[in-house]
């Protein structure tokens, strides 16, 4: 049976439902049904894979499946049968044996092709290369879908371990709705883009939705983008309304169906009853809602969370402050990820007055040095909730603040009290007076050759900044801001972290946000801003896990102004500048009246009130005092020894540095783009970073080729430059050109069949070595490549039907190997028409017996981790109310659904090569 187009003169419609399409991309998903299509996109339903795919019209990888008179097909509800007549109705075709005539709609979903041996006895065998090369591919990429480490191996991160242990105990759960709530600094972002990077590698979701506030946006873009390669689509009114202008009226679509990964802002969901309905129509795999402690803020946005949360599988929030901003706020957290489970208040608070008699106990049997495991099982909320907090992960560096009081003119003060007000509005003489940018040029010549990164409000104290600077000394600056391309910001990024590069880079708030500047060690704050929150994230990004040094952070401020307020809040309310302080943004909000009321009052007075302030700086500092305390106490340690266990983290740390330190994957790589005619050129500079120029060689790279990465042709596959590099691109078995370009080898059939000889030997000889893949067609949730990869089964059989897959018949077997004639046997009608089929034949028999072995090793490991899991949920039931009938249902209909899919497992030759022994 073949897929190729008809050698009759039938001219079926491109697109008409009902006709059958293959997945180039995804062939294991068996055979689709065009079910819908219009101008931009088409939707295949692939019934064996249990899935649909939407495409777009212009760029879909998936082929049109029809068969040739002579082609042998399996009918859907009859035996196969061969066809003698092809008719076409309506776009169509119509398969017919005798008056015997099937539609191919239906075809079984399930059935195979096979190519390899109709080339090989056709006389079309290719290059022998190309034969190796695939079943190298195959055999990498099917270690790769079984290993622990898939999905994980992709981010341009470091591998942290808390934040592995959390991604990892996250995505093996069957419904994964939950509540990250690390300590500012801790990565909470990197965990869900981890979480969400892991899943769509495993097919285990694919529509995504992301919804945050405003200032958030950008951030969450940029993070997915740069370091993990996810392009999602922002939604907001303008693009929304554009998108519904293409198809007006009854023809309209919802707009949220034209992505299948999307962020949008609150504020956005908020304005429009219309977009509510819209999103919660969609259908989405995973919601994540960042900053989810202003979740009871605005009523009708709960409500409509409600509904989202209801009518999706996966569901993630994410705050560093799960409790500070009172019970109430926590009980709907944790009410919108399990309604079942959290419905009442009332019964909330009183079970969560016994969790401070379990940590209690848990802390003694820690000190007695006994297993807490379980107790910790008893906690509820520990289930749900992960919180680890920095005073128990290393690797943080300390902060040193230098408030720097400076004299100003009343003028001066005047319009620095108004740039706090309109970040946009400044001197009509710009900044070149202000005392601030004089600090800076003092500072810069004080620490030469250190780097300084400065932060300010907005995109115009950007350009201010750097112009105003220039009248004070020459130096190399580098900006970033929102307005510029990610590409522009790449660069400058870049060449403010090479040691030649720019001594300072001057960013906007937004234009700050993602970023990783841990090689900096003075942060300059030119201005302050009034939300604690957006404060942290401006010392985040230098006080990362990894910073080496102390941080010198640099507070200057012109005497009686709203400067002066902000620096002495931070530093002496809140004690932000030098610690991390829990519950920030709830202190804030509990002093934000009396905050403003001295904000307002120095600017009305051209002068600070001092007996204001102090009283206000007295209170808050005992207030935050209190809450650091409570904080330090209580049931954290049970949410704390939930959230990470280094046993497990080291261990699939262990496997993804194994993968990243292999080189098999480069060597791989660079064998595939040789083939097509593109070139690595490997360097290592003076800083010891591995850099990989991709370029064209001489032969013509293949129009339909993936499209190289986003970072052009400069890459590297060595995790520390990657990190180090942001302007790289980061290969790795994770990454999309990467399987993109391994796909395009497979789908286009290159190496199924070839054909090669071995001169210098006595006798003459035939061998036939053929690769078959076992298949398990499942639905792409069920990730059953963790247990059954399409692993390939390599044997070599002689002329004389002995198997000599396990030794070679002759030393260096293969490398003797040498091109051949691709029809040299065509004259033998013995060798064609009786032998090559027996060889085959004997192969299959050879190939079924290892399958079985397979099959039995998937079938054992199911048992012992989905099954394990299941009958852990249920006992863990009896001790913990947390875990509720539905989530063990899931787990058992899992465990079943797994092992019905491997049961339908079959074996699909996948190539061939003819090799005969001349003397």
């Amino acid at each position: 049976m073949t897929a190729t187009n008809p050698r009759s003169k039938l001219t079926a419609s491109k697109y008409t439902p009902g006709q059958r399409w293959i997945s180039e991309a995804e062939p294991e998903l068996g055979i689709g049904i065009l079910v819908f299509h219009d101008k931009r996109t088409i939707k295949v339903h692939f019934p064996a894979g249990d899935c649909h795919r939407q495409y777009s019209r212009a760029a879909a990888p998936v082929k049109r499946v029809t068969f040739k008179i002579g082609d042998r097909i399996q009918p859907r509800d009859t035996e196969e049968f061969c066809v003698e007549k092809i008719q076409e109705s309506n776009g169509l075709y119509f398969y017919c044996q005798g008056e015997n005539c099937i539609c191919e709609t239906d075809l079984c979903d399930t059935m195979g092709f096979s190519l390899p041996q109709d080339r090989l006895l056709s006389g079309l065998a290719g290059s022998s290369r190309a034969f190796d090369l695939r079943v190298s591919i195959l055999t990498q990429r099917a270690a790769y879908e079984k290993s622990c480490a898939r999905g994980f191996l992709g981010g341009q991160i470091d591998l942290i371990a808390h934040q592995f242990f959390i991604a990892k105990e996250i995505t093996s759960r069957a419904t994964p709705r939950v509540l990250l709530s690390d300590e500012t600094g801790l990565g909470k972002t990197i965990e869900a883009c981890l979480i969400l990077h892991q899943l769509l590698i495993s097919h285990q979701i694919q529509r995504i939705l992301i919804i945050l506030p405003e200032s958030l946006v950008h951030q969450w873009f940029v993070e997915l983008y740069r370091k993990f390669n996810l392009t999602f689509r922002i939604f907001n009114e303008e693009n929304c309304r554009e998108m519904e202008l293409t198809a007006p009226g009854e023809n309209s679509t919802n707009p949220f169906l034209d992505a299948q990964e999307g962020i949008c802002s609150v504020d956005f969901i908020q304005s429009s009853e219309k977009r509510r309905q819209q999103v919660l129509s969609a259908g989405w795999d995973m919601v994540i809602l960042d900053e989810a402690h202003h979740i009871l803020d605005h009523p009708h946005f709960y409500t409509f969370m409600q509904a989202l949360g209801i009518r999706t599988k996966g569901l993630m929030l994410l705050t560093a402050t799960p409790e500070q901003m009172g019970l109430n706020t926590h009980f709907s957290q944790l009410q919108l990820l399990d309604p079942h489970r959290y419905f009442d208040l009332t019964t909330f608070q009183s079970e969560t007055r016994t969790y401070g008699k379990t940590a209690r106990q848990v802390a003694t049997l820690i000190k007695e040095k006994k297993d807490p495991g379980p107790l910790l099982d008893t906690y509820g909320p520990g289930r749900v909730i992960f919180r680890n907090k920095r005073a128990s992960i290393k690797g943080f560096p300390k902060r040193k603040a230098r408030l720097i009081p400076l004299k100003g003119a009343a003028e001066q003060i005047r319009w620095i009290n108004q740039e706090y007000e309109d970040p946009h509005c400044l001197p009509a003489q710009g900044l070149g007076k202000d005392p601030r940018i004089a600090c800076l040029a003092a500072l810069s010549k004080q620490i030469k050759p250190k780097k300084i990164l400065v932060i300010c409000s907005s995109k115009t104290k950007v350009e201010a900044i750097d112009r105003a600077l220039k009248e004070h000394l020459a130096i190399d600056v580098a900006k970033f801001d929102e307005t510029m391309s990610l590409l522009a910001r790449d660069k400058n990024a870049a060449w403010f972290s090479r040691e030649d590069g720019a001594r300072l880079l001057i960013c906007s708030e937004i234009g700050s946000e993602g970023r990783n500047f841990q090689f900096v060690h003075h942060l300059f704050l030119f201005d302050l801003p009034e939300n604690p929150e957006l404060l942290e994230q401006r010392i985040g990004r230098v006080d990362r896990i990894g910073q080496k040094h102390e941080i010198q952070i640099h507070v200057p401020f012109v005497s009686n102004s709203i400067g002066e307020v902000l620096a002495l809040w931070y530093m002496k309310g809140l004690d932000l500048f030098e610690k991390n302080i829990n519950g920030a943004h709830a202190i804030f909000k509990q002093f934000e009246d009396r905050l403003d009321h001295l904000i307002l009052e120095t600017r009305a007075l051209g002068r600070i009130p001092l007996n204001v302030q102090k009283n206000l700086l007295e209170k808050a500092a005992l207030y935050t005092a209190k809450t650091q305390r409570e904080l330090a106490f209580g049931k954290n340690i049970l949410l704390e020894l939930n959230s990470f266990k280094p046993g497990p983290a080291r261990q699939l740390i262990k496997a993804i540095q194994e993968m990243d330190q292999n080189p098999a994957l480069e060597q791989l790589l660079e064998t595939l783009l040789a083939h097509y005619g593109i070139e690595m050129d490997k360097t290592i500079d003076i800083k010891g970073e591995h850099i990989i120029r991709l370029g064209m060689g001489d032969l013509p790279v293949d129009e339909k080729f993936p499209a190289l990465p986003r970072h052009g042709e400069v890459i590297t596959f060595d995790r520390k430059t990657a990190i180090a590099r942001e302007d790289l691109g980061f290969f790795n078995w994770d990454h999309p050109f990467v399987n993109q370009a391994f796909d395009f080898f497979i789908t286009q059939a290159e190496g199924i069949s070839s054909t090669a000889c071995i001169k210098g030997e006595s006798n003459h000889g035939l061998f036939l070595e053929t690769v078959f893949v076992l298949e398990c067609v499942a639905p792409s949730h069920l990730n059953i490549e963790r247990f059954l990869s399409a692993e390939p089964i390599r044997l070599l059989v002689s002329h004389l039907g002995v198997n000599h897959s396990d030794q070679d018949p002759f030393p260096d077997f293969l490398r003797r190997l040498e091109p051949d004639d691709p029809g040299w046997f065509m004259e033998f009608e013995q060798i064609k028409v009786q032998l090559i089929p027996e060889l085959l034949a004997k192969a299959l028999a050879l190939a079924q017996k290892k399958a079985d072995h397979f099959l039995a090793d998937a079938r054992k490991q199911i048992l012992n981790t989905i099954g394990k899991e299941a009958k852990r949920l249920i006992t863990l039931q009896k001790i913990n109310p947390n875990i509720h009938k539905t989530e063990i249902s899931l787990a058992q209909k899992n465990l079943n659904d797994v092992l019905n899919h491997l049961d339908r497992s079959s074996l699909r030759l996948d190539a061939v090569r003819l090799i005969r022994v001349k003397p």
